[in-house]
């Protein structure tokens, strides 16, 4: 039940308005997105407790492209039925931009890096993938 009370409040944060969700974003979502805010030293207990379970929130929620801005490019399922980190794992562990968004891998203005050089199984699946999302059809309109 605390899992289920957590995430409603997330979906509160992103999806109402209020005084409450005005003073949250101020305090903890003011230079971040939902998907890229983390824990910090002074969080409050609450919040931190939220944060336990962004990443289960995240998965229940239907995804929107749009101009791909928010969308995550590995933890998203935004391609594919399935988020590319649960389709590839191999590939995810060796990338160095796990939460990296779709605009900024399209545009070009950040490099996928791997750790180490892929072999040809998984250049053959990076090229895959990477086939597949540049053609993606993307909604400019934010």
């Amino acid at each position: 039940m605390n899992i289920s009370l957590l995430s409603k409040w997330w979906w509160k944060l992103e999806k109402e308005e209020g005084l409450c969700q005005d003073i949250i974003r101020y305090k903890y979502l003011r230079n971040d997105t939902i998907h890229s805010v983390a824990h910090i030293l002074n969080d409050s207990s609450v919040w931190y407790d939220m944060l336990k379970v962004k990443e289960i929130y995240l998965l229940g929620r239907t995804v929107w492209i749009r101009s791909g801005n928010i969308t995550r490019f590995w933890k998203d399922a935004w391609l594919y039925q399935q988020s590319i980190c649960e389709i590839a794992p191999v590939l995810f562990e060796l990338c160095d931009q796990k939460d990296i968004t779709v605009d900024k891998m399209r545009s070009g203005e950040v490099a996928m890096t791997f750790r180490r050089g892929l072999p040809k199984d998984l250049r053959n699946s990076w090229e895959h993938i990477w086939r597949d999302a540049s053609s993606f059809p993307l909604n400019e309109r934010v």
